[in-house]
């Protein structure tokens, strides 16, 4: 039950390309799926570092040098994994379920290079055909804590990306900000991640009959209160490093003065006095 970032491109490539989370049951823990979790913190912020820099004016982006210094050294895995140490030491006796080892059988099975065709069409085909209301419920329950966990990182994330170059501001207003701009795209975001997260586990499961995937559900929900917990300090980690962001100042930086000079270095070659042809 390991925390991943790589279903996605097997299902459809879209905004998720890179990242799509599911829980390993290898050596499955509160601790293990933490440190899964915070090792695609850097690697997710990467990856849309550009696109927030771009957003922003030219003149901004000339100044937040020190607020990028500052997120590139703290969005790594053990800024993250650190604050949530509390949490890893959970020991509720759902994660030792034996359970977990068909799961991750039957999840590895469906991230096999062979099946990466097949599991591309049965995300389409969940597109134009509604599944059975009593085995999407047992998958939901499955997928609630890659879903939760996905949700509340990539929105504490883009959330931090919209403050890059907010300044001058309480940090209550900023986060009453950042929310709206979330707003705008989260219903879009929450619904493709449902989409390929269901589509991976019903694929997954396939070939479990719902009585045998009500025991993995069964098992899953045991771990809510966990996974809402966890989500929850995910959130306080990013309030505090947008707050962090707000106390770095902003420094513009000089600018060169712009010359409209065709040719910005001497001429590659000797003028010459020959007479004009028109003469």
């Amino acid at each position: 039950m390991s925390i991943r970032f790589t279903k996605a491109a097997l299902i459809t490539g879209l905004y998720l390309s890179s990242a799509l989370a599911s829980i390993n049951a290898a050596a499955i823990s509160a601790s293990s799926s933490i440190d899964q979790l915070s090792s695609q913190v850097a690697p997710l912020w990467q990856s849309m570092k550009p696109a927030c820099v771009m957003a922003l004016d030219l003149e901004t982006q000339g100044s937040i040098g020190d607020r990028l210094e500052l997120l590139d050294n703290q969005l790594v895995a053990n800024g993250l994994s650190n604050h949530l140490k509390p949490l890893a030491k959970d020991r509720n006796t759902a994660w030792n379920n034996q359970v977990w080892t068909l799961r991750e059988t039957l999840e590895q099975s469906a991230l096999s290079v062979e099946e990466r065709e097949p599991l591309r069409e049965y995300f389409f085909k969940l597109q134009t055909q509604t599944p059975n209301a009593d085995r999407a419920k047992l998958v939901a329950d499955v997928q609630y804590m890659s879903e939760q966990l996905n949700r509340a990182l990539r929105k504490e994330l883009w959330k931090t990306c919209h403050a890059l170059g907010i300044e001058t501001m309480a940090q209550e207003q900023l986060e009453a900000a950042v929310e709206q701009r979330w707003l705008k795209q989260a219903k879009k975001v929450n619904n493709q991640l449902n989409k390929e997260l269901a589509a991976f586990y019903f694929y997954s499961f396939r070939q479990v009959q719902n009585m045998e995937l009500a025991v993995l559900a069964k098992t899953a929900a045991a771990l809510n209160p966990w996974v809402d917990a966890t989500a929850e300090s995910i959130e306080a980690y990013f309030l505090q490093l947008r707050g962090q962001l707000l106390e770095t100042e902003l420094k513009a930086l000089a600018v060169q003065p712009v010359t409209d000079k065709p040719f910005l270095q001497p001429k590659p070659w000797v003028p010459s006095n020959q007479k004009s042809p028109f003469n």
